[in-house]
């Protein structure tokens, strides 16, 4: 991995190099440590699963590589963090390749799964705020409450893939189907692709919300998910992609159905 942090009750990370890491230790213990054979070895803590790492090649390369990197250090280190085996386990930055898909299997609780769940409480504002401007639709208090509850039915923090560096997406993706319609559409994008998909039925209106088009009589459910949770480390370095799928669902009403206007 290309990143690292300091202190296991921090979300947030760095990008590893020497004099950013230098800066922050102080070149001092915990960090600093000395092997049983005289060399000496840089430590810190994994931003994902709040595991120890190792730091390789800050001062000295391995053969073969370019730049220096860390990786998991399967043993727990006094003033830096504990092990936890399962948090290795399902943490992108693991030797282990992730698979990628649409399983949403769960882990055990346990202090990663805890600490994930109150940060989430914590900075639950920031994350709808995150989450807002990246998927560009305005999550109201009722939507950002319906979600919520769907997170805690799916018991999200438990997700096997769910990380300290993927909180508000994973809150997302474990909300399930979510009802967008009446909602502010502020990816303008996304807006007119509805609407060349779906003229006769919908409309943005001048306030930027998604409404029924005035003419249409079908019932409506539009709503979004989110699938396929994909993390692949490439030369150190994590991406994490889901995609995003808008669904609408059309029921006919007939019109000698409809009850007459007397006045």
């Amino acid at each position: 991995m290309n990143v690292y942090k300091l202190d296991v009750k921090k979300q947030g990370y760095w990008l590893l190099d020497k004099d950013g890491y230098e800066q922050r230790t102080a070149r001092r213990s915990p960090w600093y440590k000395v092997s049983d054979s005289g060399s000496p070895r840089y430590f810190a803590v994994c931003p994902a699963c709040n595991n120890p790492i190792q730091i390789i090649g800050i001062y000295r390369l391995p053969a073969n590589v370019s730049a220096p990197y860390a990786k998991h250090y399967n043993t727990a280190l006094p003033g830096v963090g504990i092990y936890d085996r399962e948090a290795y386990e399902h943490c992108p930055y693991a030797d282990k390749t992730k698979s990628s898909g649409s399983d949403k299997g769960k882990r055990a609780p346990g202090a990663l799964s805890r600490l994930i769940l109150q940060l989430l409480i914590e900075h639950f504002d920031k994350v709808i705020w995150l989450l807002s401007k990246t998927i560009g639709i305005r999550i109201d208090e009722k939507l950002a409450v319906s979600m919520l509850r769907q997170y805690a039915r799916e018991e999200g923090w438990l997700y096997s893939r769910a990380t300290l560096m993927n909180i508000p997406w994973i809150f997302a993706y474990m909300a399930d189907w979510q009802d967008i319609f009446y909602k502010k559409l502020e990816n303008k994008e996304m807006a007119q692709a509805l609407m060349v998909a779906e003229p006769e039925r919908l409309l943005l209106n001048e306030n930027g919300f998604l409404v029924k088009v005035p003419s249409c009589i079908d019932y409506l459910t539009l709503g979004t998910y989110y699938t396929c949770h994909s993390a692949v480390v490439t030369n150190d370095v994590l991406s994490e992609t889901m995609d995003m799928v808008v669904t609408l669902r059309k029921v006919r009403i007939s019109r000698s159905f409809l009850p007459k206007l007397t006045r």
